[in-house]
């Protein structure tokens, strides 16, 4: 089976969110005999460091108050050349409705006829419960007015009239990263959504193996009693860090001086925090990282006594909770779509209200002050489940034998 996977974000930084799971994703694919090839937009660099088989347009940022996204222009004819040769089975494409690639892509396959014309698959991965009205804005632009220009009679851009409903009306197949994913999307495009959820590498992030043992001090080795709490991620105003600041201080408040908060990403709002902390005089609970690179940030899961995650709304899947399972780490999250489908039973008791410190102060302490044998049991069990439900083999799996009936449901036409 050929499949091309198009992201309609560009490979040009330490890839992450839906970058990372497409990367996993043709790697698992690959394990399955499968020929898997992927179009992003941006610079060569990418290709040349082989994290991608194609480049399609180029890409600038929209940014709103909510969150920043990215969006490309890109030119049919390119689009035409690949397609031509690579004679794709199926194209997944990403974030569909983000104006990228994929309309690009479709506007390509309109011209294929029917029985040579590869299946279309939409994946979803986005959950935007309540947007903001630059987002609103953005998206009735794109219903409504968007066309594509012509100059001298030829028409340039890979952007046409009707720029939603051309993907909308094209796409054979949807998949969604969580059951939140799924109902967001379908309040808007109505259709069958198949849900399949992110997958992660359980060989990589295990238990046992090298930990980070300085962080409490870094030119001395971790004291003892010292508990470390990280938060992993982008730094964007939907994700909650400031609540888990201000959760910091009040435990700081109560007696616990022996937590510290290592703060590991960066984002348009890093600067901010950093002030913040410097407000609140918590310098010596709060730390920040930096960006970690793959092999430091599975070294920090598995040196964390507890990994939060605070976010406020906006998440499809998040794949920090299961990555910290697998490495068996406790987890404390906000009870939110797209993470209460990811934590599992034993700790679903400790989700914290979003938007809400004290609550989650209250359920940090909770699962810091657990006895540690239960501890160690719940981390045994978040072990085995993450492994036995979302392991790379079996999220591949699931894609692989949708995308089979996707192709024989376009045959049976």
């Amino acid at each position: 089976m050929k499949i091309v996977l198009a992201s309609p974000y560009p490979f040009t930084e330490e890839p992450g969110g839906v970058k990372d799971f497409i990367l996993g994703l043709k790697k698992a694919l690959q394990k399955k005999n499968c020929e898997v090839k992927i179009i992003a937009p941006g610079s060569t660099d990418a290709l040349k460091k082989g994290l991608i088989d194609f480049v399609l347009g180029m890409d600038f940022k929209i940014v709103t108050d909510q969150t920043g996204f990215r969006a490309s222009l890109s030119r049919k004819t390119t689009a035409d050349k690949i397609l031509r040769e690579v004679k794709p089975d199926i194209i997944v494409i990403h974030e569909p409705f983000v104006p990228s690639v994929g309309h690009t892509l479709i506007s390509s396959l309109t011209r294929i006829k029917d029985e040579k014309r590869p299946v279309v698959v939409g994946q979803f991965h986005a959950n935007r419960e309540d947007l903001n009205w630059p987002l609103k804005t953005v998206e009735f632009v794109f219903r409504h007015l968007v066309r594509r220009p012509t100059l001298n009679g030829k028409k340039i851009l890979g952007l046409s009239s009707g720029f939603v409903s051309t993907i909308n009306n094209n796409l054979d197949g949807r998949i969604a990263v969580s059951q939140a994913t799924k109902n967001f999307w379908q309040k808007k495009f109505p259709g069958d959504y198949k849900v399949i959820y992110n997958g992660i590498d359980t060989d990589e992030l295990i238990p046992n193996g090298v930990k980070i043992d300085n962080w409490v001090n870094p030119t001395s080795p971790r004291l003892c009693g010292t508990r470390v709490i990280l938060f992993a991620g982008r730094h964007d105003p939907r994700k909650g860090i400031g609540d888990l600041i201000m959760a910091i201080k009040i435990l700081a408040q109560e007696g616990n001086s022996n937590i510290r908060l290592k703060i590991a990403g960066k984002g348009e709002i890093t600067g901010f925090l950093q002030g913040m902390v410097r407000k609140l005089n918590l310098q010596k609970y709060i730390h920040f990282v930096g960006i970690l690179p793959r092999r430091e940030l599975v070294k920090a899961y598995k040196a964390a006594d507890l990994v939060v995650v605070p976010s406020t709304g906006g998440e499809g899947f998040n794949r920090i909770i299961i990555e910290a399972r697998s490495c068996g780490t406790m987890v404390v999250c906000t009870d939110i779509g797209g993470q209460n489908e990811a934590i599992g039973k034993d700790l679903s008791s400790f989700m914290a209200k979003r938007k809400n410190p004290h609550d989650l102060a209250r359920q940090i302490l909770a699962v810091l002050n657990l006895p540690e044998a239960k501890k160690q049991e719940i981390m045994r069990r978040g072990r085995l489940e993450v492994k036995a439900l979302f392991g790379w083999d079996k999220i591949a799996s699931e894609h692989r034998n949708y995308y089979k009936k996707m192709i024989k449901d376009k045959l049976r036409e």
